[in-house]
């Protein structure tokens, strides 16, 4: 019965947007076609007997370790019988419409072990089956959702304190469980396993010699659960690391952490987050809708110090109280945030530097929380001695707090896709395999469901896979691409980008807000562009940018970063020249001033990206920032090592001619001036202007 209930739910809120709206998902933006995307790459290559973590359909021709990505190997391959009948994007609704109702009954079935209380049990299942986090991920995090297997873990850990279950019978159900977790999602996996370790040290400090004696017994069938897991994902394993993995967060920690104005205002996933005052404040918050899903809510915060009052004298009270707050505190990241504002530093500033922990992302952790509070409230309404009405005002008080939105729209989008990869037109102007570049780029875009839509007869030199490989991240016009459009010889930058990937066409959807811009680039290519079924095709002919193509990447990069910094070093001199305020100095008031190329974007919008940065300066100094390699920001470095107050590279680390940092990622340069150095080196642009300003893009001998 709980199961259906909580099946009638989501249908309710999720699917209820789809009838009679074909071809639209559950979801926004453009991460729901990625797991699409996903979905038909297992069957695909197994089909093809192609190795599924290794591939150059996207990313061509180097191809890229999809063991690092989103992948969700078990939903892609459950869902291969439902491709072959529905297709996408029902495929994709299919699969999460149930991930939220089994979330919430796993829980469920671990809060009845507890507490022996149905009524009770439902609500703590869906407290946290359809919790705020769960409702934020829902809208385009499938590798978010398969969580079930967390409460699942916790009761089977359970009958085995019990003595409910044989060491053995618990070795194998947590090897299925934990194998079942990362097939769904490594990061949960990895996640599950720090949260449990903590919790059993937790478990160890505040129970009795007899609990501590059990627990410890656990220790021997949970290595042997691992190991068995270990032995059957040891396939999986060989590709996640022993191709080479992340030495550092593959996203910034700061952007994905809960805002301390989070755990009180909720944001549009819920009822109460649709009134203006609310979205006025969230709007403020870090990263997006997705990754925003800290909100408790004042009734529910008033219920934890409750639950404190009513069990903190028993171990499990204590156990369950510390843990949560723990994890909440976690969730808060590396620095306290209060409406977007970055304030002092928090304990993940240090937890974040081990191994493994630095990978995850800080706002995640609220899953945990959300389910040591379902156990709580399970907890409390079976034993607490208040009357039936009182609970029944209490349970439906909370159950209002974290309301999903009631409106059906807001949970579908329709999936836009061009003529031209429906109808069969791309085959008439593309080769089999060919290499495209598509437009918009990465996560601007759907270009994963074009290929997809293709039934993969092209490949791309391009993706949204979340990661990337370095030697594309590294080239200037993926940022122009990306919207940074302050970038220097953009034409130019284009040909060494198609010369070194060997594009062969270009496929931009005019519908992007910054196609008119694109354009005047792709005009740059000399070919006439061809208007098919919704999209603008450049055909490359084949050897048309050789000369591009021997040009090392490090000296495109440091190019493109040197004539950016140099423009930027010479508005923000100009600016104070001109007697303005340093205290409001930004690339908003150079845009402003006209101190920087008229056709240099600079978007208004809070926690833009538009590559680069400048302000103050504690001193009174100047600090420009700039994003690159260190072959690409090497020789900026050594430019203005001698006249610059301060260099920190990579981010916040200071740099010195002893450095090493690592090669392959993509870091800010940060360079502080002082006002007389800042002119003097702005000064001395104009006197000797660097090569870069003095050489054509292919050097003084080279023909384009």
């Amino acid at each position: 019965m709980a199961a259906l209930l909580y099946l009638l739910v989501s249908g309710f809120f999720f699917a209820r947007g789809l009838i009679g709206h074909p071809g639209y998902f559950i979801g926004r933006e453009t991460d729901p076609g990625v797991h699409m995307w996903f979905f038909n790459w297992w069957r695909f290559s197994l089909l093809h007997g192609l190795n599924p973590f290794i591939t150059d359909w996207v990313w061509a021709p180097l191809g890229i370790n999809l063991a690092w990505t989103t992948c969700v190997p078990l939903p892609s391959l459950i869902s291969i019988p439902l491709q072959l009948t529905v297709g996408e994007p029902a495929t994709y609704n299919i699969i999460v419409i149930p991930m939220l109702p089994l979330a919430a009954f796993a829980a469920f079935l671990l809060c009845r072990r507890v507490t022996g209380a149905f009524w009770p049990s439902v609500l703590g299942g869906y407290i946290f089956g359809f919790s705020s986090y769960m409702l934020g991920q829902v809208l385009g995090h499938l590798v978010e959702l398969g969580v079930f297997p967390v409460p699942l873990i916790v009761l089977l850990t359970l009958k085995r304190l019990d003595d409910e279950i044989s060491p053995r019978r618990y070795a194998i159900g947590l090897a299925a469980l934990l194998t079942v977790q990362f097939l769904c999602a490594v990061e949960l996996f990895a996640t599950v396993t720090m949260v449990g370790g903590l919790a059993f040290l937790l478990a160890l400090a505040l129970f009795d010699s007899d609990v501590r004696a059990r627990l410890v017994s656990l220790i021997a069938p949970g290595i042997a659960g691992y190991a068995i897991a270990g032995v059957v994902l040891s396939p999986y394993l060989f590709y996640l690391l022993g191709q080479g993995f992340p030495h550092s967060p593959i996203w910034i920690p700061g952007t994905y952490s809960a805002d301390l104005l989070a755990f009180l205002v909720p944001t549009e996933a819920l009822m109460l987050g649709t009134a203006r005052a609310a979205t006025g404040i969230t709007r403020t918050f870090q990263g997006n809708i997705f990754e925003n899903g800290a909100y408790l809510g004042i009734a529910i915060i008033l219920f934890v110090e409750v639950f404190r009052r009513r069990y903190w004298r028993e171990p499990v009270g204590k156990l369950l109280t510390i843990l949560f707050v723990v994890i909440v505190i976690a969730a808060m990241g590396p620095t306290l945030q209060v409406a977007g504002s970055p304030g002092i530093p928090m304990p993940w500033a240090i937890a974040g530097r081990l191994p493994l922990i630095s990978i995850a992302l800080p706002v995640r952790f609220m899953m945990y929380a959300f389910l040591i509070l379902g156990v709580m409230i399970a907890m409390w309404f079976a034993a607490s001695a208040a009357r039936r009405l009182t609970k029944c005002v209490a349970a439906a008080v909370i159950l209002a707090s974290i309301a999903p939105n009631p409106r059906a729209s807001f949970w579908v989008s329709r999936l836009d896709i061009p003529a031209f990869f429906t109808d069969g037109s791309y085959a008439k102007e593309l080769s089999p395999r060919e290499i495209i570049l598509p437009l918009p780029w990465g996560d601007r875009g759907n270009c994963m469901y074009w290929q997809l839509q293709s039934g993969m007869y092209f490949r791309m030199a391009g993706g949204w896979t979340g990661i990337s490989p370095f030697e594309f991240r590294r080239m200037p016009v993926v940022n122009y691409f990306s919207g940074a459009i302050a970038l220097p010889e953009a034409g130019d930058q284009l040909k060494a980008y198609i010369a070194r990937f060997g594009v062969q066409a270009v496929i931009a959807d005019p519908k992007e807000a910054n196609f008119p811009i694109w354009q005047q680039t792709l005009a740059s290519l000399g070919v006439a562009p061809l208007n098919e079924k919704g999209v603008w095709i450049y055909k490359i002919p084949r050897d048309s940018f050789a000369a591009y193509a021997k040009l090392p990447a490090a000296q495109v990069e440091a190019r493109a970063n040197a004539l950016r910094f140099d423009t930027i070093l010479e508005g923000a001199s100009k600016y104070l020249a001109d007697g303005h305020d340093l205290a409001k100095l930004s690339p908003l008031e150079l845009k402003r001033l006209d101190l920087i190329p008229r056709d240099w974007l600079v978007d208004e919008t809070r926690h833009s990206y538009i590559g680069w940065g400048i302000g103050p300066a504690p001193g009174g100094q100047v600090a420009i920032i700039i994003g690159g390699s260190y072959e690409g920001v090497r020789p900026l470095i050594e430019r203005y090592r001698a006249t610059a107050s301060e260099i920190y590279y990579p981010g916040a680390m200071r740099w010195t001619p002893d450095s090493r940092p690592p090669m392959d990622v993509i870091k800010p340069l940060l360079v502080a001036f002082d006002s007389t150095h800042l002119a003097a080196a702005a000064q001395s642009i104009r006197d000797s202007p660097p090569p870069e300003m003095t050489t054509p893009f292919l050097g003084a001998d080279s023909r384009r």
